[in-house]
């Protein structure tokens, strides 16, 4: 056995992992461009010579650039500034409580914190925005089950209070079936004439070209949930197609009314609880929320079609996000100039907070110079990059905290950026940094105390603070390991994208919560001579409702929603943000379209042969048939399955062989004795359809349906996912050994 000598030791990344061959097919390919009359590339050629041993020239600084050490690789990343990416604070939403009969005011950059029953440090969270506070809470959240859009309301509600308002809160998925509505009753205790504001935060929004209709209605006297008086609703969420708030004024006539009881309180007779766990006893003022899903005509004799999905995460009410990102509270002097070029001023906090978005990502950092006599303190600008002349601007490097100045000298007229004045002061009149990281993802419930800085006060009129909801999103600084493996892409890349790479890893950058990734360049169609076909040679695909055209760049998106969610969806805040972090680094004639996932779902049959002697030692057939469907549920989860768990590709095929492996019981279990799968009728549904709107496979996807075999054939824009578990054929039978 050969030993590798390199073995245990920490392995850079090559610099630049071009061969000979790559770097003679580059000169090659640049003959046409710089010597269009040479035509003669055969190897006996003269200048084809040149060009090999010029390559072989190259190969070799390349070989010893690959060779430098760790030291000097990490030197030469700090040179051009690649740096490690900061700590991320963590992000909550902090509910108050009033604690006078009007509205109360919460400003921008209120502070709250978690107690530390061992005496540690606390984590502290500073809110992001202003939050008007109204003097009531919301206590109770029931759902109703589907009923046709215009029908009384009715049926047993469930108590979905914990999932959307919570404690803990969860993910609540919401499927509203065409042409019906689900309705979402909210229990206030106290009325008010203030406008109820309800923020939405959506893990899964709802199809951009299916709106959900959202109207209201309000609790009055004794009527039951389905007499009670409409409200007019304004909504923010575009539909449910994004975060938002919906707003609704509720008259005077506001009343309490209990949602159960004994017969002596009044409570709803038309409306019932679905068991004892979910009655809601106390008397509350109700708001009825109601989502409808638009109708849709179906053939005789058709399928209907899938309900209408979205997923609501949170539903906020006297509620702000905060995170674990605070503001300095008194102006920090940084120094004092020297009135050399080039100065550099450290900030005592680091790393600086990155606002979410591409706009002015770090506006909370306000930089002044002392000038004039009296000195007075002048605001400076920061710029991304210095422009030749004078200016008061300075540039900032985030992540080690430091503003740097330019070098402009007036003598000689040469220079970009002014230097501030010998013996002025530079000071930071404020600024925003991160505080914690992955320490600040705490429990609910534990940002309970409100705090403050010296100098500074309490909001009036609060009574409490929490967070219903855990905290998310807080990470460390990166390992410097990741940092040396990145920094090849991003020396390549240079926050340009041309290629289908380039387009993949800047979409990294724009949302790190992004687990798939797939940029798919521009595709014809080119059938074979003598083949039918719809098509014609040359037509750009339009399959799943991709235009494919050249000079057109499609990124499907899919962001990382756990096991609960089968089939993550990116909201249209994501779908924005990346949106606009590309269209500032892509090719300006480029037309970039950035989509949700086209998902393929994937129908499995499998048969169990159980052993006799397992059966007569405890185990059972249903339980076997329960853990094996919930394999292949997981198995198949888009981004937590695949083979190795760590999710599938867009383009990937799904093998019966992958498929075994993880659907295999213990050996004193049992065995398989058939496994096979097909795909099923695919989730999308894009023009050009079928004679009366119906899915037809020969125009929708560039290869028709297989019927179950060995594996599934997936089109390289489609991403896998699992069939509903009622459509996966498992069979568990008795065999003896």
């Amino acid at each position: 056995m050969t030993l590798e000598s390199r073995r245990g030791r920490i392995l850079p990344p090559d610099l630049d992992d071009r061969t000979w061959q790559d770097l003679v097919d580059e000169m090659r390919a640049l003959i046409p461009k710089y010597a269009p009359q040479w035509t003669d590339h055969n190897p006996s050629d003269l200048g084809i010579t040149l060009i090999e041993l010029f390559a072989w020239l190259g190969e070799n600084i390349i070989f010893r650039l690959n060779q430098t050490p760790e030291k000097n690789y990490l030197a030469f990343l700090n040179l051009l500034g690649i740096t490690r990416d900061p700590q991320n604070p963590a992000r909550t939403y902090l509910t108050f409580t009033s604690a006078v009969p009007t509205r109360t005011t919460v400003p921008a950059g209120t502070q709250a914190q978690t107690v530390d029953a061992a005496g540690g440090q606390p984590v502290v969270f500073e809110t992001d925005s202003d939050l008007v506070v109204l003097p009531t809470e919301l206590t109770a959240a029931l759902q109703l089950p589907a009923r046709k859009s215009n029908a009384a309301i009715a049926g047993n509600y469930r108590n979905r209070t914990a999932e959307l308002i919570g404690p803990p809160t969860a993910h609540h998925l919401i499927q509203v079936p065409a042409g019906q509505s689900v309705d979402v009753l909210l229990g206030f205790t106290k009325a008010v004439t203030d406008p109820l504001v309800l923020d939405i935060r959506l893990f899964q929004a709802a199809l951009p070209d299916k709106p959900v209709t959202v109207a209201a209605r309000f609790s009055k006297g004794t009527d039951q949930p389905t007499a009670w008086p409409a409200l007019t609703v304004t909504d923010a969420t575009d539909g449910l197609r994004h975060d938002g708030t919906l707003r609704v004024t509720v008259p005077a006539d506001w009343a309490t009314q209990r949602a159960a009881g004994p017969p002596a309180t009044k409570p709803w007779t038309a409306v019932l609880p679905a068991g004892a766990a979910d009655a809601v006893t106390d008397p509350l003022f109700w708001v009825g929320l109601q989502f409808t899903a638009p109708a849709v005509s179906v053939p005789a004799g058709a399928d209907p079609p899938p309900p209408l999905t979205f997923g609501i995460d949170r539903l906020l009410f006297n509620a702000v996000s905060a995170r674990t990102a605070l503001t300095i509270r008194r102006p920090e002097v940084l120094g004092a100039s020297t009135g050399q070029p080039f100065q550099v001023f450290a900030l005592r906090e680091r790393p600086l907070f990155r606002r979410p978005g591409i706009a002015a990502p770090y506006a909370d950092l306000h930089v002044q110079v002392e000038s004039g006599t009296p000195p007075v303190w002048q605001d400076w600008t920061l710029v991304e990059e210095f422009q030749t002349g004078p200016g008061q601007v300075y540039r900032i490097d985030p992540v080690a905290g430091e503003v740097r100045f330019g070098n402009f000298d007036p003598q000689s007229n040469q220079g970009s950026g002014s230097v501030p004045a010998a013996g002025s002061r530079v000071r930071a009149a404020r600024y925003r940094h991160v505080d914690r990281g992955a320490a600040g993802n705490v429990a609910p419930g534990q940002v309970v105390v409100l705090t403050t800085a010296p100098d500074t006060n309490l909001p009036p009129g609060i009574a409490a603070v929490t967070n219903l909801g855990p905290a998310r999103d807080g990470a460390d600084e990166e390992p410097i390991e990741e940092t040396m493996r990145r920094a090849p892409e991003e020396l390549r890349i240079r926050y340009r994208a041309v290629t289908v790479d380039d387009y993949e890893f800047l979409a990294r950058e724009a949302a790190n919560d992004l687990v798939i990734r797939r940029c798919l360049p521009p595709r014809l169609h080119n059938p074979p001579a003598g083949a039918v076909t719809p098509f014609q040679k040359g037509q750009p695909w339009e399959f799943g409702g991709l235009v494919r055209a050249p000079g057109t760049v499609n990124l499907v998106i899919v962001p990382d929603r756990g096991f609960e969610i089968p089939r993550p969806e990116p909201t249209q805040d994501q779908i924005r943000l990346v949106s606009a972090y590309l269209d500032a680094r892509r090719d300006l004639t480029a037309r970039l379209e950035v989509v949700a996932p086209r998902y393929l779902p994937v129908i499995v049959s499998v048969t169990i042969q159980v052993w006799q002697e397992a059966l007569a030692a405890g185990a059972d057939t249903g339980t076997i048939e329960s853990d094996t469907r919930a394999r292949i549920q997981r198995f198949l989860h888009p981004t937590r399955g695949g083979p190795e768990g760590g999710g599938w590709q867009v383009g990937e095929p799904v093998f019966t062989s992958d498929l075994f492996r993880a659907l295999m019981p213990a050996e004193d279990i049992g065995f398989i004795s058939t496994l096979q799968m097909k795909p099923d009728v695919p989730a999308y549904h894009f023009p050009p359809m079928g004679p009366g709107g119906a899915f037809n496979a020969d125009l929708e996807r560039p290869f028709p349906l297989s019927d179950f075999g060995a594996s599934v054939r997936v089109a390289d824009y489609e991403l896998v996912c699992a069939a509903a578990d009622t459509a996966q054929v498992v069979k568990v039978q008795q065999v003896q050994r």
